[in-house]
């Protein structure tokens, strides 16, 4: 065949099996032996052996032929076999001669032996030579060239051998891929009419000058034979190949086209092909058709990517287009020129059968090759076109603007600069479009009033994400273009609160001033805004200037809650510069407005008028609080001034009342505390020593680390004098002591000294100290932070019970500053220890007691994926909803549920949902948790057995995911994996070799190399 060689050892087999050149053997030796046969008739009995010697031998018995030969010769051995023979004694020479050959044919041992000593012991006689001929045939059978080559030599050297032995060496020379010495004995052969082996002599003949462009020699040898019944099938697939290399289209043809119709084409693929591959060239598409067809039907899957695309360009070029894609949709995920025009092809094929989505697809693929830079400029414009038209406008944007950096001369240029227009009404991709007017050589007016807005809702869209300087810069970026009044004072005012947002608020104001006397709504807003620059400065005479001018204006300076928000504000600058009766007249109004913060109105109206000595009045007003406002943050404020009041003027018993009101009523409230050392002082004041020194004492023990705590140890010091008790003072400091370490330098060096020890990772050492220092202090304020480092130091030397009874015991206490940390790193060695349950209970507390939005978020993120290894899949999905709704808090959250969704879904064997949310997680950012989705988009493919379709989209890694070492080979060893399911081994072990010498990481490399072993083994 023309493509390969294979073909050619499977005729040498047929054509030399035993039993043809034994034929000719025997032939061979009876007419050597016919004219004595009249001899041989008239032997005594002694020749009755060599006659059956012979007899057998021309059956193809030789183990009794050779039996037979023996017996003859055994008497004529004198003293046994080293007596030489008589060498005039014809038969007897040749009866040893059948002996050495037939020794040869049934493999006896030492059969060489044999050979060796006729020839030596009878060098003259015709059979000497004969036999050097013979045993190069023996081994020319056998396939042993180089020995066949060491005996052939000498039988066609001494020329008393047949042409038979003349073409076997030259067959011997071929197969050992001496050409140049095959092809004259082939040539002497093939025309000798006489042999047998002249047509095969004139076949290879024909292959070895093909193979040395020889083309002419080669058609000559090849006609020659081609009505030969064995070589007929094969000859004129030869010619063709010929006569296409030589570029002789006409001379093909014309021997071609003939033949095809006059045999049906049967067995003639290659001879199709060419005759396609002719018409192609002449771009006579229709005429290649149906050859192509006749080709690509008879190889199948072996057919060549080219000749692949070849047909289908042809269908193409004929407006068959379901067909045409029939064929190309298998070539157009490859990674070469012929993928890439295929693709190309693909997708205006699919545009012609109304099939926009799949086009997308295909040009895509085209784009994102290089081979052919022209296709890839028409693909990547036609995808950027497609996508509008699908109103993917933000991508359209995305894709004209690369277009257009890409080829900035291109012959689309104009349209791509007109299409980018009508994406950017079809997109919110502010970014992308900025940059692209950024890129521009020339802006009209209109695009630049473009920019403006777009650079102005960027800025905007920063400010509200909190990136303040981002917001800024684009904010700077609209007011270089003030096409737009209305924009440029958006843009002044956005900026001011930027400014003020990061606390700067001297640069702010200067912004504010600048429009804050326009008319327009930003000029109220900027009163509103100077006036929280300078109440934040605590400049409170400038700021009320600014909110009492925006109160001023009302509703038309802002929304209603600014205006609340104003007033109550102008109120506390009033307030705070003690103009106490302007201050009540504006929370009078914030009351009457029913403001949101109208119990902190109420609350500061009866603080003033408990500071202007209204007394009576102030208690009413708090009393109010209390009443209207139950829930009120302010109810314990309220309930602590009332007393206060009382206590003030000297009603201590009142007072007394007020602030056990508060100490039952509210005993988790943080004025506790105070409330207690006000009674203790009032109990005092009226020489009630014994539950004064109550008060004292319980603050000393449950608030020992309070501000109260000194002023309780004084007083209780002092009311003990007073009651004629000092004695019991000493018992009561030990007690202080005991209980509030705090309080003593020696406590708060030794602390110091045992983080210090952990902070330098003494860990060993670090939990020596934390121990001794929480058996010395046991009651200390500081046993939480000491149980944390504790914990921590008993973590990082791998004593996982000891690290988590210390988190456990924070955890238990339920109110220690160290709690989040404790119960999140509790719930990660949980989860080492597959202590899932315990695992999920901690991160519940930690969702119970965050303050924080991203601590909450961390933790659902740990519960999720907790959920997901128990597994409880609806769980860890419903978690990861919530994750996604709460936004990017946490850096990569919404990445990762997004990526969770997926899993979950995949898990579930729901392949469509799994895929949508893979990609909206590769989409959301290149991090590591879009890596992992990309391989998990791979291996849901793998699942489908979507084998082309995975390695596609894991090869994607190289572009998008290259620096994620172990996501992206795990991604190379399932493309391994898809290589093995398309039995296309060796490329898998390509690709697993490349892992093993390129990867960086050792989990990687094992598997790898796990993998290849296993492959190795079933070689």
């Amino acid at each position: 065949m023309p493509y390969s060689n294979p073909q050619l050892g499977q005729y040498l087999t047929v054509r030399f099996s035993p039993d043809r050149w034994l034929f000719s053997l025997v032939f061979g030796l009876l007419t050597l032996l016919s004219a004595s046969a009249q001899r041989t008739q008239s032997y005594s009995e002694p020749d009755y052996h060599y006659r059956n010697g012979q007899e057998l031998f021309e059956k193809h018995n030789y183990a009794a032929a050779r039996y037979e030969f023996r017996q003859y010769l055994e008497p004529r051995r004198g003293d046994g076999t080293r007596t030489l023979l008589n060498t005039s004694d014809q038969n007897a020479v040749e009866a040893e001669y059948y002996i050495a050959l037939t020794s040869l044919y049934i493999d006896e041992p030492g059969a060489e032996v044999l050979v060796d000593r006729f020839v030596k012991n009878h060098s003259q006689h015709p059979k000497a030579s004969q036999l050097y001929g013979d045993l190069g045939t023996y081994y020319y059978t056998r396939q042993d060239y180089s020995k066949a080559i060491n005996f052939l030599e000498k039988a066609v050297a001494q020329g008393g051998a047949n042409a038979t032995f003349k073409y076997q060496l030259a067959l011997s020379y071929y197969n050992t891929q001496d050409l140049q010495r095959a092809l004259p004995l082939l040539n002497d052969v093939k025309r000798d009419a006489n042999s047998p082996d002249a047509p095969a002599a004139s076949y290879y003949a024909g292959i070895i000058n093909f193979r040395n462009k020889n083309f002419n020699e080669a058609v000559t040898d090849f006609r020659r034979i081609e009505s030969n019944p064995t070589y007929k099938d094969q000859v004129p697939n030869w010619i063709a190949q010929a006569l296409y290399r030589q570029r002789r289209f006409d001379d093909l043809l014309a021997y071609t086209e003939p033949l095809l119709r006059r045999t049906g084409g049967a067995g003639l693929s290659e001879v199709a092909l060419f005759t396609a591959e002719v018409y192609y060239q002449q771009n006579q598409f229709a005429k290649a058709i149906p050859y192509y067809k006749q080709y690509i039907n008879a190889a199948g899957a072996k057919a060549p990517g080219a000749v692949k695309f070849r047909y289908g360009q042809s269908l193409f070029r004929t407006g068959a287009y379901p067909e045409a894609i029939t064929q190309l949709k298998t070539l157009a995920g490859g990674k070469d020129t012929t993928a890439q025009y295929a693709a190309y092809t693909l997708g205006v094929s699919y545009l012609q059968t109304q099939n926009p989505a799949y086009a997308l697809n295909a040009f895509d693929q085209a784009g994102r090759l290089a081979f052919n830079r022209d296709i890839q400029e028409e693909a990547r414009f036609n995808h950027a076109k497609l996508l509008l038209d699908q109103n993917n406008g933000a991508d359209a944007v995305k894709e004209l603007t690369a277009f257009l950096k890409q080829y900035p001369n291109s012959k689309f240029e104009n349209e791509a600069n007109e299409l980018v227009g009508e994406a950017y009404f079809a997109s919110n991709n502010y970014p992308a479009a900025i940059a692209y007017i950024e890129g521009l050589k020339r802006r009209t007016p209109k695009i630049n009033a473009t920019y403006q807005r777009l650079t102005y809702n960027q800025g905007v869209s920063d400010f509200n994400a909190e990136r303040y300087p981002q917001a800024v810069a684009n904010l700077d970026k609209s007011l270089k273009f003030p096409v737009d009044p209305e924009l440029q004072q958006g843009a002044q005012f956005w900026k001011a609160e930027a400014y003020s947002a990061g606390k700067q608020y001297d640069t702010a104001i200067p912004l504010y001033a600048s429009i804050a006397k326009s008319t327009g709504s930003y000029g109220g807003k900027s009163l509103y805004g100077l006036g929280y620059a300078y109440y934040n400065k605590k400049d409170y005479a400038r700021a009320q200037t600014y909110f009492r001018d925006f109160v001023g204006r009302g509703t038309g300076a802002g929304d209603p809650a600014q205006v609340q928000d104003a007033t109550i504000r102008l109120a506390d600058s009033y307030f705070a510069t003690k103009q106490y009766e302007n201050a009540m007249r504006y929370y009078d109004q914030a009351i009457a407005q029913n403001a949101p913060d109208k119990d902190y109105a109420s609350y500061q109206k009866a603080v003033i008028l408990s500071y202007v000595g209204r007394d009576a009045e102030a208690k009413a007003q708090f009393d109010q609080v209390q009443r209207q406002y139950p829930n009120s943050r302010f109810v314990d404020e309220a309930l602590f001034q009332t007393a206060n009041v009382d206590f003030e003027k000297g009603a201590y018993q009142v007072a007394i009342r007020g602030f056990s009101k508060l100490i039952d009523g509210k005993p988790n409230s943080t004025l506790v505390p105070a409330a207690l050392l006000k009674r203790a002082i009032a109990y005092g004041n009226i020489q009630q020593y014994d539950p004064a020194v109550a008060d004292y004492k319980r603050i000393l023990a449950d608030y020992g680390d309070s501000d109260q705590a000194q002023s309780a140890l004084l007083g209780i010091q002092n009311t003990l004098n007073d009651a004629g008790r000092p004695e019991e003072f000493s018992q009561v400091l030990g007690q202080y002591k005991k209980s509030n370490p705090a309080s003593t330098d020696v406590e708060k060096v030794q602390f110091e000294n045992a983080k210090d020890i952990y902070a330098n990772q003494k860990y060993q050492q670090a939990i020596q100290s934390l121990l001794a220092f929480m058996q010395e202090y046991p009651a200390s304020p500081n046993t939480n932070e000491a149980r944390y480092y504790l914990a921590e130091s008993y973590r990082q030397t791998d004593d996982v019970a000891n690290a988590l009874r210390y988190y456990n015991l924070i955890i238990a206490d339920n109110k220690s500053d160290f709690l989040i940390r404790a119960a999140t790193r509790a719930a990660d060695l949980e989860i080492k220890q597959k202590n899932y349950p315990r695992a999920i209970r901690n991160y519940q507390v930690i969702l119970a007691k965050a303050n924080g939005k991203a601590d909450q978020v961390t933790a659902q993120l740990g519960m999720m994926d907790t959920y997901f290894v128990i597994p409880k899949l609806d769980s860890a999905a419903a978690i990861a909803r919530e994750v996604l709704v709460a936004g990017n808090v946490v850096p990569g959250a919404q990445n990762r549920a997004q990526l969770m969704l997926g899993k979950v879904a995949l898990n579930k064997g729901d392949y469509k949902t799994a895929q949508a949310d893979f990609e909206k997680t590769i989409a959301l950012a290149k991090d590591i948790n879009g890596a992992e989705a990309q391989y998990y988009l791979g291996d849901l493919l793998y699942r489908q057995k979507k084998y082309k379709e995975s390695v596609a989209s894991l090869l994607k890694f190289n572009e998008q995911f290259s620096e994620f070492e172990y996501w992206k080979g795990k991604a190379f060893i399932l493309v391994a994996d898809n290589n093995v399911a398309q039995d296309e081994m060796a490329q898998a072990k390509a690709v697993l070799n490349s892992i093993i010498e390129n990867s960086s990481d050792e989990a990687i490399i094992a598997e790898a190399k796990q993998k290849l072993a296993s492959l190795e083994s079933k070689n």
